[in-house]
C-alpha cells in the first residue's frame, strides 16, 4: 500500500501539568504521589519518542499535534491517511471525533496506570503492528458507534464511548421522561449512562451495566441512583437495544447537559429538549484491537 501521511495526536503527562502550577507543585513534592506522575511523565516519554522513531523508520510523513489542539486542525479525513494516538483512551476518544474514515492506531503510553481499551499497542508491540499495517497484513477493525439527535436535528458527534445525559451540576437531581419503544417512564435520578458495546467496560459497567463485545451491534443504558419513592418503583432502569432500535429521552431540566465520550465535550438539554440515541453506519476503524 501507499505510506500514508500520518497526524500523530499525543497527550500531555500529568507531571508536565503541574508544573504550570508552581503551588500545586511544591504540594506535590510532600507527598508519595510525586514519585507516580514522575514515573508516568517518564513512560509517556519514552513511548513517545519510540513512536517517532518507529514512524521515521518507515519513512512516513508525520504531523505532530497536542490532544487539545486538533480541534484546531478542522477536517481529519482525507488530509491523513492513518491517525497514530499515544496516551490513554481520553486521547483516542478526542481523535475518534474527527473521523469517519480514517484508521486509528492507538498506543497505550502507560500500560501501568493508563486505561487504554481502544488501544492496539504499547511501546514494545507498535513496530510491528505499524508495519502489518503498512503491508496489508493486519486489518482495521470497525468498533460501532452512536450517533444521536437533538429536537430532530443529526448532531455532528459521533460518540464510540458513551453519553451521560444529567444535570448540570453532580450534586444536581436529574428529571426527564425515559422512552425505549412503546414503553416511557417518568425518572428522577443522578442521570442515564447510554454506551456503545466497546465502552460497556467502563463507567457503564460499575453503574451496573452489562459488558458486550466491542464489536457487538449492540447497545445499553442504565438509570444512575433512581429516586423511586415519588413516582414509586420504575421498570426502565437498564436494557440492552440492538440495531434498529433507539433511546430518546425529554428533558425536565432547567440546565441539563448531554456529556459526549468524557467531560470534555458537552452540549445543553434543556426543558423540553429532546434527544433520540441509536447506532451509527459509520464505526470507526480501529487498528490493533483486541476485543
Amino acid at each position: 500500500m501507499l505510506k500514508p501521511k500520518v497526524l500523530l495526536v499525543y497527550k500531555e503527562s500529568a507531571y508536565r501539568q503541574y508544573l504550570s502550577s508552581k503551588q500545586l507543585l511544591k504540594s506535590l513534592k510532600k507527598g508519595s504521589y510525586w514519585k507516580v506522575i514522575w514515573g508516568s511523565h517518564q513512560r509517556h516519554h519514552r513511548t513517545l519518542e519510540g513512536v517517532r522513531e518507529a514512524l521515521r523508520r518507515q519513512g512516513l510523513n508525520v504531523t505532530l499535534a497536542l490532544r487539545n489542539r486538533v480541534d484546531s486542525l478542522g477536517k481529519l479525513d482525507g488530509r491523513y491517511g492513518l491517525v497514530v494516538s499515544v496516551g490513554g483512551d481520553g486521547t483516542l476518544l478526542g481523535s475518534s471525533h474527527h473521523l469517519k474514515k480514517t484508521p486509528v492506531l492507538g498506543v497505550n503510553s502507560d500500560p501501568l496506570r493508563s486505561v487504554a481499551r481502544f488501544s492496539g499497542s504499547n511501546l514494545e508491540s507498535f513496530p510491528e503492528i505499524l508495519r502489518g499495517y503498512l503491508e496489508g497484513k493486519l486489518k482495521p477493525v470497525p468498533v460501532p458507534r452512536l450517533e444521536f439527535f437533538l429536537n430532530g436535528k443529526k448532531s455532528g458527534w459521533l460518540v464510540l464511548n458513551d453519553l451521560l445525559v444529567s444535570t448540570s451540576s453532580p450534586a444536581g437531581t436529574s428529571r426527564y421522561v425515559l422512552k425505549m419503544g412503546s414503553r416511557m417512564e417518568e425518572q428522577m435520578s443522578s442521570g442515564i449512562w447510554i454506551s456503545t458495546a466497546a465502552g460497556s467496560t467502563a463507567a457503564i459497567y460499575s453503574a451496573g451495566g452489562s459488558p458486550l463485545p466491542a464489536r457487538s451491534r449492540k447497545f445499553q443504558f442504565v438509570v444512575r441512583e433512581a429516586y423511586q419513592k415519588k413516582f414509586g418503583p420504575r421498570r426502565l432502569l437498564k436494557g440492552v437495544l440492538g440495531g434498529g432500535r433507539s433511546l430518546e429521552v425529554v428533558s425536565y431540566m432547567k440546565e441539563g447537559r448531554v456529556f459526549i465520550d468524557g467531560a470534555n465535550l458537552e452540549i445543553p438539554f434543556r426543558l423540553g429538549d429532546r434527544l433520540k440515541v441509536c447506532l451509527s453506519n459509520q464505526p470507526l476503524r480501529v487498528i490493533g484491537l483486541k476485543n
